[in-house]
């Protein structure tokens, strides 16, 4: 009689442990489910970052101005900085347009065109090694949305004459009327060119990029940390998964320690993936910001 109560107190304890197998193994696919909900929602994790590089940096460029008659004496000729800019922001305020503001470095950047044009001996926006007023704006440490250039060659009487030249012609008007432009360089200057003295003046226009907000760089940085982790971490519950459904031991871990592990993972792995999402949102706020801006000056 003792071995039959022994032999049926073998069989509970044996039935017990095939259905708390199967109560476990039941666990850990409702979690696993939840795997799969979370893997599909973080196809959704995007970056705009190539929105804002796809807007910066626009360049306007009309064809260079050349006025071939030489009918004024060179030494008659007098052109000012100042004056070409004064006379520039009279023809913009005539037109319900704000003056530009005079700014140093877009002075250098086109003092820079102007005695690489006489050097080299050429007359366009482009120089014959490749470099262009966008080129020109960042060797002087111009950050621009946009830039622009108006290029004139010729013994002009007066300021006056050199851009009342440029407002005739539609794409240097173009630049001049640009609304979206906020501040104006100049140069001009008497050199040799092609074996005679002549004038040649460049105005160089731009739009800073300071004056619309920044991203976060480092909440960028912090997103691409936790995507990396949400990778890592859907290698180990995949690994972990089907350990626990084939009832293999992992790290010396018992069946339940594996099953309370795994079901903290996953819900470490579905917070991060919340969080980040946040994160994601709240960057690419930012950049739908800052491209707001951006599209809207130029």
């Amino acid at each position: 009689m003792k071995i039959i109560y022994q032999f049926f107190i073998v069989l509970f304890i044996l039935g017990s442990l095939y259905i708390m197998r199967d109560d476990l193994g039941s666990v850990a696919q409702n979690i696993y489910s939840k795997i799969n909900v979370s893997k599909n929602n973080s196809q959704f994790i995007t970056l705009d970052k190539k929105e804002e590089n796809s807007i910066l940096n626009k360049i306007e460029t009309p064809g260079a101005l050349r006025v071939t008659e030489n009918y004024f004496n060179i030494n008659n000729v007098k052109l000012s900085q100042n004056k070409v800019i004064e006379i520039t922001n009279i023809y913009r305020n005539n037109n319900n347009l704000s003056s530009l503001k005079e700014n140093q470095k877009l002075n250098l950047s086109a003092e820079k065109k102007l005695q690489d044009m006489f050097d080299k001996q050429y007359f366009e926006h482009v120089s014959p090694s490749g470099v262009g007023v966008g080129d020109l704006g960042g060797q002087v440490g111009y950050e621009y949305i946009i830039i622009g250039e108006n290029l004139a060659m010729g013994n002009f009487k007066d300021d006056q004459a050199l851009v009342d030249a440029w407002m005739a012609s539609e794409g240097h008007r173009a630049n001049i009327l640009n609304k979206n432009y906020t501040e104006i360089g100049v140069a001009v200057g008497q050199g040799n060119f092609e074996g005679k003295s002549i004038w040649m003046s460049v105005q160089h226009f731009g739009t800073p990029r300071n004056i619309c907000p920044s991203v976060d760089k480092i909440l960028y940085g912090v997103i691409d940390i936790n995507q990396k982790k949400i990778k890592e971490m859907e290698v180990e519950l995949i690994i972990r998964k089907e350990y626990i459904d084939k009832g293999i031991l992992y790290e010396g871990s018992t069946y339940s320690e594996q099953v309370e592990y795994y079901n903290n993972l996953v819900n470490e792995y579905n917070n991060l993936i919340i969080d980040t999402k946040q994160k994601i949102d709240n960057y690419n706020n930012q950049i739908k910001t800052l491209n707001f801006c951006l599209i809207g000056n130029q």
